[in-house]
């Protein structure tokens, strides 16, 4: 039995294993690339996201903390308010001649105040309900912009 070689085979066999592999060797130094810049943007638009949340979040502190001045302003106020009646009625009923005189001013005041609280309570709680949506919409945006970073990715 004789053993044939083909020297030429050999070398081109050799030269297309070189080929091939420096070709694998490009694709996948390109992959790298590619996937090192995919994940350096992935942290780039990661800390935009982040620092536009804290906008946000600082935002809503501002609005809530000067919101919840001005509530309290309006509670103090409407409180004052019923007291100023109440030292009123009380004056007036002490001063009155009879007791049925002072029966009814009694009555009228329990109504009146009455209306008084519910119509004042009514008012706090929609300004209360107007603060916590405004409160909110800074937050709700970036809620929003998060949803659509996910819905639509730019990588």
């Amino acid at each position: 039995m004789s053993s044939t070689s083909f020297p030429a085979a050999d070398a081109f066999s050799f030269s297309r294993t070189i080929a091939d592999m420096k070709q694998g060797v490009d694709a996948a130094t390109g992959a790298q690339s590619d996937m090192t810049h995919k994940a350096a943007q992935i942290g780039k638009d990661f800390v935009a996201f982040s620092q536009g949340n804290m906008e946000a979040f600082a935002q809503a502190s501002q609005i809530f903390a000067a919101g919840s001045q001005d509530l309290i302003r309006e509670m103090m106020s409407a409180g004052q308010a019923i007291m100023q009646e109440s030292l009123s009625n009380m004056r007036a009923t002490a001063s009155a001649k009879a007791p049925k005189a002072a029966i009814e001013l009694q009555a009228n005041f329990v109504r009146s105040s009455t209306i008084q609280i519910i119509t004042e309570s009514a008012r706090i709680a929609q300004s209360g309900a107007d603060l916590a949506e405004r409160v909110s919409a800074p937050l709700v945006t970036r809620m929003v912009a998060g949803a659509e970073m996910v819905a639509s990715p730019r990588v």
